[in-house]
């Protein structure tokens, strides 16, 4: 018998919990070599190719394109080994399950997995697959079939106390997803049955249903990215139980805009913004007041002795937050020059979890919108998060001179159960003096 390798999703990061399958780059008869991209997945921030682990065929696709809510360790292919499939003989000892992402399984001439649990002579034995946890239990009306739904779909119908059979599922063969667990949801609230009034059924149009529905005016809805799902969940999480407050602040910018439009002029390949001279200052500012480099833990407190600032990029997907790492220790050159590589990558989608994980502070500039303020919602399990408005002109008054100055207004939105107001009075003060003193 020849060996075959198990290609299973791996985990991807800690705050990964599921992912889409985009797009296969290997088709089932494909020889592919180790390391080779041979699927494409998308996360709730980024796309990401995962790579073959063995050189051989592709023997069995079992994850078709366009799966969602796919949790890691789910089988997607298994991988003939041309490597070993002449010398490879059956185990000799029941193999256990083991936790790595890429199982190695035997399989017979016709490609089917052998279950080494099978006695002699037993040709009948199901596939084995690693011993994966239960899922919760789902409220079915007595005595009737358990219905197909996602494994999201019924922890939400465990937490709601939902019968399922009540549920009419949109997917194939009728399986329950997310969508048809809010649909239920939604109108168990009250939320008028547009729908059911409708004259007509409404649309769809690459992804987007449109009106009209109804006696209201026309509609489109927009069908949600991933990333703007994660997001919508999070920052609602966020603000129903991180107890924020803010602290705002003007500072003077003309001395850092000098310096910048010199820097320009000096330095054209490097070119900094307003945006990467505000990561320095906060960097430098968190490294004087280190309490408000931290996150909250479960009723503890990480200050942090790195300073990792992410920057909030707006995306045609939505919203991410790629890292700075270690910002206090780098110059203006070298963070233009990384966060023009990152803000790049973003809007691609083509950033690592690595990189958009892990922060410790996070700063969002709306100025170049022509906002003058910002009131952000921290990003949990940070402490802070600093919102940045435009810099306009305004009246000044040095000592009893009234003249007129650039000034940008810096909100922190803070977590109280991290960091005090003075901490973060202490803060915004050591910010507004690297700003205002671009020489510090």
């Amino acid at each position: 018998m020849s060996r075959t390798i198990e290609f299973r999703l791996p985990q991807l990061a800690d705050s990964v919990t599921s992912v889409k399958l985009s797009v296969w780059l290997k088709q089932e008869g494909d020889r592919v070599q180790a390391g080779e991209p041979i699927v494409e997945v998308e996360t709730d921030k980024t796309n990401v190719e995962l790579e073959a682990p063995v050189s051989g065929v592709v023997r069995t696709i079992h994850v078709v394109a366009g799966t969602e809510e796919l949790e890691a360790g789910v089988l997607l292919a298994l991988i003939a080994d041309e490597t070993n499939s002449e010398t490879a003989t059956p185990a000799a000892t029941t193999p256990e399950p083991v936790a790595d992402d890429h199982q190695e399984v035997e399989t017979g001439p016709d490609g089917a997995v052998a279950d080494s649990r099978a006695g002699p002579g037993d040709e009948t034995a199901a596939p084995r697959e690693p011993a994966r946890p239960d899922p919760p239990p789902i409220p079915v009306a007595d005595g009737a079939p358990a219905p197909v739904a996602t494994p999201m779909a019924r922890r939400m119908a465990v937490a709601a106390g939902l019968d399922l059979s009540t549920v009419r599922g949109s997917g194939r063969g009728g399986r329950i997803g997310k969508a048809d667990i809010d649909r239920v949801l939604a109108a168990q609230r009250g939320a008028p049955p547009a729908a059911a009034a409708a004259p007509t059924a409404p649309a769809q149009v690459d992804g987007e249903t449109r009106g009209p529905v109804g006696p209201d005016a026309p509609f489109t809805e927009h069908t949600l990215t991933a990333m703007r799902r994660v997001t919508a969940t999070r920052l609602q999480q966020a603000k129903q139980t991180v107890p924020h407050f803010y602290l705002r602040i003007e500072c003077v910018v003309d001395a850092a805009l000098g310096l910048l439009a010199r820097v320009k002029e000096l330095h054209p390949d490097v070119t900094p913004s307003l945006t990467d001279f505000v990561v320095r200052a906060a960097a430098l500012a968190l490294r004087q007041v280190p309490q408000a480099n931290s996150t909250w833990a479960d009723g503890v407190v990480r200050v942090y002795d790195t300073v990792d600032i992410a920057v909030a990029v707006n995306t045609p997907k939505g919203l991410i937050t790629p890292i700075v790492r270690a910002a206090d220790r780098k110059d203006l050159g070298a963070i233009a020059r990384e966060t023009r590589a990152l803000v790049t990558r973003a809007r691609e989608g083509t950033l690592t979890p690595e990189e958009y994980t892990g922060g410790t502070f996070t700063v969002s500039n709306l100025g170049m919108y022509g906002v003058e303020g910002l009131y952000a919602i921290v990003n949990p399990p940070q402490s802070c998060i600093l919102g940045v408005g435009a810099a306009v002109k305004r009246p000044v008054v040095a000592g009893n001179v009234v003249t007129v100055g650039t000034v940008m207004t810096c909100t922190l939105s803070a977590d109280h159960r991290a960091i005090d107001g003075a901490v973060g009075a202490e803060l915004l003060a050591a910010l507004r003096a690297f700003i205002e003193q671009p020489g510090l």
